[in-house]
């Protein structure tokens, strides 16, 4: 278990938030968790390891461990620290079944909760997760009263300041041209990526990829800047881009959460429920992926060029 709280924090924690297990979605956790802050609610956060970082320029109270997803461990864990109530995230039996089974009042949208809410396909994301804390908050609240961008932490400032004087240099846009999974058997990642970074030539390009792709991303692009770093660096070289281009994915929840002028490419996805909950998007007649020769011409309308 990863975590910078004291053990008598935790204990005297009543209300346990279990995070997501994807990265996009935890991020689209943060105007609940603003919200319960805001209202005084003593709360800790359990996610996987990367959630700590994510948040690490909050004083959010997180604790992280690789073996989340082991039934038994998160048992245990719930056992040990006698939480009254858990909210949720996650819609699954292996993330249900250890905290009912620990005695734990589990709100969630999983029909197994002690008090099973209806998932409303209608919202977006971020107000289902908000909607889950309800019965902590007052009825005239809602997600957008609670629209801050999540703050990157000192060190990660730092690190993305050197990182563009040294390799970047000047003025760049950010490309996140992957994304994981099929959304009902469709492909999510724009299909133009490599049209798009031959004939885009207004400034210079910049691929931020998770490390399990920077080596595709180099293949893929040989011939513009290829970055991997953490989480809050990722952030904050997006954060600084003129803009940010990415697939609906966790890159783009990224840049969205942390203040980036983010561009959402969709045409295989719902948009109602994964847009950029900061941002905007993009999609092609018919719901389809919008044509490179479009794109271009939106970037050039919105930045006067």
């Amino acid at each position: 278990m990863n975590s910078s709280l004291s053990t008598k924090h935790i204990q005297d924690a009543k209300l346990i938030v279990r995070l997501p297990n994807w990265i996009g979605d935890t991020l689209m956790t943060y105007p609940m968790l603003l919200a319960l802050q805001n209202r005084g609610v003593d709360f800790v956060c359990l996610g996987h390891p990367w959630a700590k970082e994510l948040f690490s320029g909050t004083d959010l109270n997180i604790v992280s461990s690789p073996e989340i997803k082991n039934s038994k461990w998160s048992y245990r864990f719930y056992r040990e620290y006698n939480f009254d109530v858990g909210l949720l995230c996650p819609k699954t039996l292996s993330s249900v079944a250890p905290m009912r089974l620990a005695g734990i009042y589990t709100i969630g949208y999983h029909f197994l909760s002690r008090q099973s809410l209806a998932y409303n396909d209608e919202l977006h994301t971020v107000e289902n997760y908000f909607d889950l804390a309800k019965g902590y908050l007052t009825e005239d609240l809602d997600a957008s009263s609670f629209d801050s961008f999540i703050p990157i932490d000192e060190k990660s400032v730092a690190l993305g300041q050197n990182l563009i004087e040294e390799k970047i240099k000047e003025e760049y846009i950010v490309i996140c041209p992957y994304a994981t999974n099929l959304h009902k058997g469709k492909n999510k990642e724009w299909p133009f990526w490599n049209d798009f970074c031959v004939k885009y030539s207004e400034t210079k390009i910049v691929a931020v990829v998770s490390e399990s792709d920077y080596t595709r991303c180099c293949n893929d692009f040989p011939d513009i800047l290829v970055l991997s770093n953490t989480l809050s660096v990722s952030a904050y070289v997006m954060r600084e881009a003129k803009f940010v281009l990415a697939n609906d994915s966790g890159a783009m929840h990224l840049a969205s959460f942390f203040g980036a002028n983010v561009i959402g490419l969709f045409g295989a996805t719902e948009i109602n429920k994964t847009r950029p909950w900061h941002g905007s998007y993009k999609v092609g007649d018919g719901n389809e992926f919008i044509s490179v020769p479009h794109l271009l011409e939106e970037l050039c309308s919105r930045l006067g060029t």
